[in-house]
Order: C-alpha cells, then sequence, then structure tokens
C-alpha cells in the first residue's frame, strides 16, 4: 500500500474510477507477491524449506511465528503426519486454536479426515471450540461428521447436551431425521439425556414423534420414564403411538397400572390408549380382596372392556357383598342366571339390588326352566314370592304394565294426548299402581328413577312428567289440577325433586308457578372473578356484588340452576351454622347466603355474600329465578 503514496498527483486526476481500480489490484497484486518473496527470504536465512513437511513440523512444535512465514510463502497445508493428520487436524488437536484458524484462513482443506475418518469439525466439535467450529463451518466443513468417540456429530452435540452446537449444526445441512449410533432417533437420544429444551427444538425442526428407538419403544414411553407427563397430549397429538409397549413389553397404560399411578392410566385413556384388560383384572381383584370399594370404581371407570370384572359379579353375590355388587352393576348388566340363583338362595336384599339395576324379573327361559317367580315360590315363600311380584315379576304370561293412559302419555311426550284425556276427565293427581311392573319401568333409562318408581308409593303423572322433562305436558297437568306440593311415600320426594335431578330449570320454574319461558331475570356467578351479577329481562345488569365460593375440594358446581328455596334466616343442617339470606339452589345442598367474603375462594361449596347486599340479592329475586355458574 506505501506504493500509492508515489503515485503522482497528477495521475489521480487523469485516470477514469475503472482504471484507478485495475491500477490498485496490481498494486496490491505486487505486494502479495513481494510478501511471499519476503517471506520465502525470511525462511532460506534460517534454513528452512517452504513445504509441507515443516508446515507439520511448526504446529508440532508449536513455533508459531515459522509457520506464518511458511502461509505466507505459500507452503502446502495437506501434508500428513503417521497418523494421517493434517497441520490443521494436529493444531486443533494440541489445542492451538491460533494456529488452527490461521492454516483456516490460508485455505487449509476443512474436510480432510485422519485415518479414523475424524474432521477437524468433529475434532473441534469434541473440544467445545464454538469459534472454531463456527469458522469450520463457515470455510464449508461437513456437518455430519465423525467424533473422536465413534458418535456422529449431531448425536453427540444432543447427547452432551450442547444446544449451540446443535443448532449451527443443522443450519449447515445436518438431518434432524438421523439416528445415533444405536439407531435410536434423535428426539429419542434428547429425551433419554432428559434434556427437555433439545426435545422441544427438535420437534419444532420436524423431528418424528412416532418413531421409535432401538428397543422399539415410543417417545411417549421415554417421555413418561423420564416423568415428562405433561408432554404426553403434544407427542400423541404428533403422533406417538400411546399403546406402543416399552422395553420389558408393558404399554404406558400397563405400566401405570404396575406402579399404581392411576391418575395417569386415566389421562393415558382419555388420550387413546387401550385398556389393559388382564391389569385392570388383576388390580380389580386386589381392591376387591382389600375391601377398597373407591379404588374399584377407579379401576372400572378405566376399563372398556364389558368382560371387566364379570367374575365379580357373582362372587360379590355369593360372599353378600352388596356395596361392591353394586358397584359392579354399575357398569355392567347382571348375568341373567344371578337372579334366579338369588330366588333359590331367598335372599330378598340381593334380589331387590339386582332389580334396581335391571336384572329382568322374567328372563326368558326354555319352557322346561322354571322362571325367578316360580323358584321363589319354591324356596323364598309365600312373603318373598310377594316381594318379586311387587317388582314386576309375573306368574304366567307377562301382563300389561297396569298404569293409566294419562301417565304413559306423559312418558311419551304427546302433550296433545295428555290435554285431550284431561279434559275428558283423567284425574291429573291420580297416583301410580303399585307395586310397578318390569315392563313399565324398562321405559325409564335411569337405573336411579326405576329405584324410585319400585320403592315409593303416592307417584303423580306431574313427577313422571318432571322426570321425563315433558314440560308441555306439565303444564297441561297443572292447568288442569295437578297438585305441586305433593310428595311420594318413601323417599320424600316432590315433583320439583325430580326436576332438580335433571338440572332442568324451565320444569323448575313452572313448578314454582313462574312462566317457563319468559323470565324476568337471570344471575350469573363468575367463579374466576368471584363476582355475582343480576340482569333483568333486557340484559341489563341490575346488581353485582362480589363473593366467595367453595374452597378447595369443596368447589362451586358450575352449571345452570333456579332458586327453589328462600329462607330469611337459615341454619345450615350440615354445619350447624347460621347462614342468613339463604336462597337454595335447585333443592340442592348450596345456594347464596350472607357471609364471611375475602378475596378467594373460602366456603365449603355455598356462595357467600356480604352483609348487606345479601339482603339486597334476597329482596331483588324471586323462586324460579335462573342462576347461571361459569368458571
Amino acid at each position: 500500500m506505501d506504493r500509492v503514496k508515489f503515485v503522482p498527483g497528477f495521475l489521480h486526476q487523469i485516470l477514469s474510477f475503472r482504471q484507478g481500480i485495475l491500477l490498485l489490484a496490481l498494486l496490491l497484486a505486487g505486494g502479495c507477491r513481494s510478501d511471499r518473496r519476503a517471506a520465502i527470504a525470511e525462511l532460506d536465512r534460517r534454513g528452512i524449506e517452504a513445504n509441507g513437511r515443516a508446515v507439520l513440523e511448526a504446529v508440532a512444535e508449536d513455533r508459531r511465528n515459522e509457520l506464518d512465514l511458511l502461509l505466507r510463502a505459500g507452503a502446502y497445508t495437506g501434508q500428513r503426519d503417521p497418523l494421517g493428520r493434517t497441520p490443521l487436524q494436529l493444531a486443533i488437536d494440541a489445542r492451538r486454536t491460533g494456529m488452527a484458524e490461521r492454516l483456516v484462513l490460508a485455505g487449509a482443506d476443512v474436510t480432510a479426515t485422519d485415518r479414523r475418518g475424524i474432521s477437524p469439525l468433529g475434532i473441534a466439535l469434541f473440544q467445545g471450540e464454538t469459534a472454531l467450529v463456527d469458522l469450520l463451518l463457515d470455510r464449508g466443513a461437513a456437518a455430519d461428521c465423525a467424533m473422536p468417540d465413534g458418535d456422529r456429530s449431531l448425536p453427540w452435540a444432543i447427547r452432551n447436551g450442547r444446544l449451540s452446537f446443535v443448532r449451527r449444526l443443522m443450519e449447515k445441512g445436518a438431518d434432524p431425521h438421523q439416528k445415533d449410533g444405536r439407531g435410536s432417533p434423535l428426539l429419542h437420544v434428547a429425551m433419554e439425556c432428559g434434556r427437555a429444551d433439545l426435545a422441544t427444538e427438535l420437534i419444532r425442526l420436524g423431528a418424528d414423534c412416532g418413531a421409535t428407538n432401538a428397543d422399539g419403544e415410543s417417545t411417549l414411553v421415554v417421555a413418561l420414564r423420564r416423568g415428562w407427563t405433561e408432554q404426553m397430549p403434544a407427542l400423541i397429538h404428533a403422533g406417538a403411538d400411546p399403546n406402543r409397549p416399552d422395553r420389558d413389553g408393558l404399554t404406558p397404560f400397563a405400566r401405570a397400572l404396575r406402579e399404581g399411578d392411576f391418575g395417569l392410566a386415566g389421562r393415558l385413556r382419555e388420550l387413546g390408549a387401550r385398556p389393559d384388560a388382564a391389569g385392570l383384572q388383576h388390580e380389580l381383584e386386589k381392591a376387591y380382596r382389600a375391601g377398597d370399594r373407591r379404588m374399584a370404581a377407579r379401576l372400572l371407570g378405566l376399563g372398556g372392556d364389558p368382560t371387566l370384572g364379570a367374575d365379580l359379579v357373582r362372587q360379590s353375590a355369593a360372599d353378600g357383598a352388596h356395596g361392591f355388587l353394586h358397584l359392579f352393576l354399575g357398569y355392567r348388566r347382571p348375568p341373567k342366571d344371578l337372579l334366579i340363583h338369588a330366588c333359590r338362595r331367598a335372599d330378598e336384599n340381593l334380589t331387590s339390588l339386582l332389580l334396581a339395576h335391571g336384572a329382568s324379573p322374567n328372563p326368558t327361559n326354555a319352557p322346561f326352566l322354571d322362571n325367578a317367580f316360580g323358584t321363589m315360590l319354591r324356596h323364598g315363600g309365600d312373603r318373598r314370592a310377594h316381594h318379586l311380584l311387587r317388582h314386576g315379576a309375573a306368574p304366567g304370561l307377562r301382563p300389561a304394565h297396569g298404569q293409566s293412559a294419562l301417565v304413559q302419555a306423559v312418558i311419551d311426550n304427546q302433550s296433545t294426548t295428555v290435554r285431550w284425556l284431561l279434559e275428558n276427565g283423567a284425574d291429573p293427581n291420580q297416583e301410580l299402581n303399585h307395586p310397578v311392573q318390569a315392563s313399565f319401568l324398562e321405559q325409564f333409562d335411569s337405573g336411579s328413577m326405576r329405584w324410585v318408581l319400585r320403592n315409593n308409593r303416592r307417584i303423580t303423572p306431574l313427577m313422571i312428567a318432571a322426570h321425563c322433562g315433558s314440560l308441555e305436558s306439565a303444564e297441561a297437568l297443572i292447568d288442569h289440577g295437578a297438585r305441586t306440593n305433593v310428595w311420594t311415600r318413601g323417599t320424600s320426594m316432590w315433583p320439583i325433586n325430580f326436576a332438580s335431578q335433571r338440572g332442568d330449570v324451565p320444569m323448575m320454574r313452572l313448578l314454582l308457578g313462574k312462566d317457563p319461558h319468559e323470565e324476568e331475570r337471570l344471575l350469573i356467578l363468575n367463579l374466576g372473578e368471584q363476582r355475582l351479577r343480576v340482569f333483568d329481562r333486557s340484559g341489563l345488569e341490575i346488581f353485582e356484588t362480589r363473593v366467595s365460593s367453595g374452597r378447595s375440594g369443596y368447589r362451586t358446581r358450575t352449571g345452570e340452576f333456579a332458586i327453589t328455596n328462600k329462607y330469611r334466616a337459615w341454619t345450615s343442617t350440615i354445619y350447624h351454622a347460621s347462614m342468613p339470606y339463604f336462597q337454595r339452589l335447585s333443592c340442592s345442598d348450596f345456594g347464596f347466603h350472607q357471609g364471611y367474603v375475602p378475596n378467594h375462594p373460602a366456603s365449603h361449596g355455598c356462595i357467600r355474600v356480604p352483609a348487606g347486599n345479601a339482603s339486597k340479592l334476597f329482596a331483588l329475586t324471586e323462586l324460579g329465578d335462573r342462576v347461571r355458574i361459569v368458571e
């Protein structure tokens, strides 16, 4: 560059821009040649030949000034030592980073490998030389290379938790779908190493969540082994097989059962895992032997096999374990011949339980086999035979259900027919004939309703309408004098109790004397905000207050309810505490009342309203008002 200073001044004025650039290039080339000659001259003065062996020796003996002279002199950089290492590899091996960078910048071959097939990049990665790795990659080193420990570059970076190397290698073309030396995909490698950050990055870069590792295990199995349960939905939705077994041959569901993690088993079931029938049966038998009905209920809820617990139905019946039998029959129908056995044993309680769960009192048998009624007559005597008759058994031919046409029309919600029958003299308060027949009970899907019908007297058509949700039929019955203030003899259920069991707000409003379709007010309770708002029929907010709902373990139920009772002064029958301005919701065990209102849920399930606002709310609302409780 010093030569430019000697170009005459007038020359800059007459040369064009292009000519000036050409002159500058010639001057620089001349400078480079001069620099090379100077380096060669200095090497000659030192008695050193400018060849590849000299470069190799300069690197090996850490003679940096000599290496610089050799590179300036254009010496060969590809000479190899007895191990097949080039000067660049030798410099990186010896952790002489400055020399290595000088060799790369001088044009040394960044792709050359030694006798083991290890490239300069593999050595730099292994030593953690970040800057040198970047330089090698930028100068064309292959991102997928062998490592000194026998691994490949990308699996090695993942296994050693080098996220920056992983990203750089992928930027330079490393394949995220490759496998490690054992045949496991990179996503599995990251998961087995416990690197959630790397696993997330690989998934983002397109790693296959449905691939299996060298042991044939899914990513879900590996995630569960690491305790990463929160990643289950994402992995399954991205292709992980929820039913793929682990190295011990256990599916995730079966593994969760074996380890007693029934919560995990339930979540896996929700995500599509098939239940392990053998494992469930084994655990169910253990729960039965231990007398743990709560555990048995959880296990039955996990199952999808209709045969689950089949043997235990008979076992619990034989053992007289009616609590377990009631539980088991909630998940499967009673065996056809079990009622016959109950009758033969003259077990009245077992007979009633089986009938309540849908056991037919008249199972279809071959003509030469006795029926339940005949069996009870022979083994149980006259009183028990009549007990079976009250539950629908029929000697001989099966009779009609024996109820009125009005009741049948109500069940079928044929409101026009209901009105016609009422207008023609049908009694809206006529009680159902008791005992009810099996053919009548079969029209009801609810087992609890069948139990009520069997075990209660003074059941009216209006109660049937309330249970069936037959609003138009109920309106017709009330229009013709059906009483809303009558209750059953047995469990003391009012018509409104049948509606409240279904959460039928319009029906409850009707039974409380309100128009089921035209509502004057709507109360909306937001549990998240802990605020209650009241709106008029036009949607205008007319009242607002803060509240305190049920705390953890007593969380206030969500859904739609109706105010079914109002008591200015009330004492809780459960907690024996004063609850002024109590307003019961849907005949249940909770509602609004005055109480202490902190800035968080604190009650046992009721909705506390501050003093002052509780009385205002009490004065503002009426029976039948709809209450909507949302999260």
